[in-house]
């Protein structure tokens, strides 16, 4: 039960990490767009 709730506890921290990742990268793409838009 130890090494399943470990890998589960591993899975959960990876999600984690590439929501952020996604996160970061919409709002990058958000202050693209909203560059794009002035420099236009």
């Amino acid at each position: 039960m130890a090494k399943v709730s470990k890998k589960v506890k591993a899975i959960k921290k990876e999600m984690k990490a590439r929501k952020a990742k996604v996160a970061k990268q919409q709002g990058k793409l958000k202050n693209l767009k909203k560059a794009l838009k002035k420099a236009a």
